[in-house]
């Protein structure tokens, strides 16, 4: 018999991580401080795509498993779909490791993806990257330009240098969380169900506009 349920939520880098756990966060706050219907909840940074192969199911198993035996295991794996999409030789069989995952323990496994990487999901709020960066009102985004491209390129009209999956201090506090959450909803559906929060796939989107 379950002895509770453990989510357990991967991602690339540690910009990902950090904006995860704010989206979670937020969740929490759209919902009152109503509490998770979870037992425990663990994040974890693979530090590049290239790892997820090569530390996830030993971190899975080592760290996760061997702790927490009893406990339904729900694992959500973020990342870049722009990888995949443009290389013939993606850095990872996803089908793979999931297989591996599951036959270590996982319950259940999601998959997040940006599209085509996580810097368009922070483009939603495109103007509070240019508030955070102090670019001006008058500032025009090149369109010309989009995701990692386009946020390099305002970070450099700013003076400042984005490094992709790096810490960015002070960037994802200046989102408007629930603008982009309504944007990605079917991307963070599944996550909201596990976390045991149900609403009409509208509550952020109303949350965004107080």
């Amino acid at each position: 018999m379950s002895k509770g349920k453990h989510v357990w939520i991967v991602t690339e880098g540690e910009t990902d991580e950090e904006f995860y756990k704010k989206v979670v966060g937020q969740l929490r706050q759209n919902f009152d401080g109503q509490q998770f219907k979870v037992d425990k909840l663990d994040y974890y940074c693979a530090k590049g795509i290239g790892n997820f192969a090569k530390k996830i199911p030993n971190t899975f198993k080592n760290k996760i498993v061997s702790k927490y035996p009893e406990q339904d295991k729900i694992v959500f794996l973020c990342y870049d779909v722009d990888v995949f999409a443009y290389s013939t030789k993606p850095p990872i069989d996803r089908k793979k490791l999931a297989k591996e995952l599951k036959d270590l323990g996982a319950k259940k496994i999601y998959h997040i993806k940006a599209d085509k990487t996580i810097e368009d999901f922070f483009l939603v709020d495109s103007t509070g990257i240019i508030n955070f960066l102090r670019l001006g009102k008058k500032y025009k985004v090149n369109i010309s330009h989009k995701g990692l491209d386009l946020l390099k390129k305002m970070y450099k009209d700013a003076n400042k240098t984005y490094f992709k999956g790096e810490k960015t201090e002070g960037l994802i506090d200046a989102l408007n969380l629930n603008v982009i959450m309504s944007s990605i909803c079917k991307q963070l559906s599944n996550l909201c169900k596990e976390l045991g929060y149900d609403c009409d796939k509208g509550l952020c989107l109303k949350k965004s506009k107080k």
